[in-house]
């Protein structure tokens, strides 16, 4: 049993079983782009990212000490036992001169708050210079590399325009494995023409490469991304309830191999901005559901996984 009583191997549990204390994740902003973005691949990025490239909820004006300081100061609790894991979130944070990108993750690894790093970027993007940077860091700190994964469909990678294909990604994904890196994977659950069956490829893949962690979101569609303009024309693509969603991530976490860190299991855009699915926008009732549906058939991760 967690820490937590979850029914899942949850994030906030293995770090304080493993620090004996609460780790905050401090949402950075490392000024980089993305190949997706400035021309290099495309120049309209992923068909669900924001302007923002994810990271709406960083600041990206302070450098990066004081942006440590800002998030700390944000989303500390008095008297509270804390580490701090600093998480370079937006865009792609291994894209650009290797020399800033260097300077960006000692500044915050040498910062006396931060007892980690997670780095969020893409698998195309992972050059013989970046990957022997990150195996410098693995050895200094603890070290995550998260991964858009989405899905193992080619035709659903096409429709979100991410630029590469899963064969790329999976080469991405071997560099980073034989290097004894800890990688996270992002799974999008509700992209239109996916079904149970493409999302359980999608875990019979993150079983198979042995990932670290994984994070999960519903797809909810934001009003300045470009899937907004796609949603408008085929409103009778996107159905999933509530209950729809759920009964997916039941079904997933019965079949994921139980080592695995369950970072999140809904998603997290903005609430003033989400105009589907509105029943996201109460993220604490999404997860009781999932918990009740859990006890009531009493299941655990990783009770139908079979190891191959």
């Amino acid at each position: 049993m967690e820490i937590n009583k979850k029914r899942y191997r949850d994030f906030d549990s293995y770090f304080k079983k493993k620090y004996k204390k609460k780790i905050i994740k401090l949402p950075l902003d490392g000024g980089f782009t993305c190949p997706n973005r400035d021309g290099t691949i495309s120049d309209k990025g992923c068909i669900y990212c924001s302007e923002n490239g994810a990271g709406d909820f960083t600041n990206r004006l302070d450098d990066i000490d004081k942006q440590i300081e800002f998030q700390i100061n944000r989303l500390r609790k008095k008297d509270r036992d804390e580490g701090y894991i600093a998480f370079f979130q937006n865009f792609t944070s291994t894209y650009g001169d290797i020399n800033y990108i260097r300077y960006v993750f000692y500044k915050a690894i040498n910062n006396p708050s931060i007892m980690g790093l997670s780095i969020a970027t893409r698998a195309d993007c992972l050059t013989d210079e970046v990957l022997e940077l990150l195996d410098d860091l693995n050895k200094k700190t603890f070290l995550i590399v998260e991964l858009g994964l989405q899905s193992v469909n080619e035709d659903t990678i096409s429709f979100i325009n991410r630029g590469y294909s899963h064969r790329e990604f999976d080469k991405g994904v071997l560099k980073l494995n034989k290097l004894n890196i800890k990688t996270l994977a992002h799974l999008i659950i509700g992209l239109p023409k996916e079904d149970i069956n493409d999302y359980l490829k999608d875990v019979d893949y993150i079983n198979k490469r042995g990932f670290w962690g994984l994070k999960i979101h519903n797809l909810y569609i934001e009003d300045d991304t470009l899937i907004y303009d796609y949603y408008k024309e085929n409103e009778n693509l996107f159905t999933m309830t509530k209950d729809e969603f759920t009964d997916y991530i039941i079904e997933i976490l019965g079949k994921l191999n139980p080592s695995i860190v369950i970072q999140r299991l809904t998603g997290d855009g903005r609430y003033d901005r989400i105009v589907w699915p509105i029943w996201s926008k109460n993220k604490a009732a999404v997860l009781s559901t999932i918990d009740k549906k859990l006890k009531d058939m009493n299941l655990k991760q990783g009770d139908l996984w079979k190891e191959n």
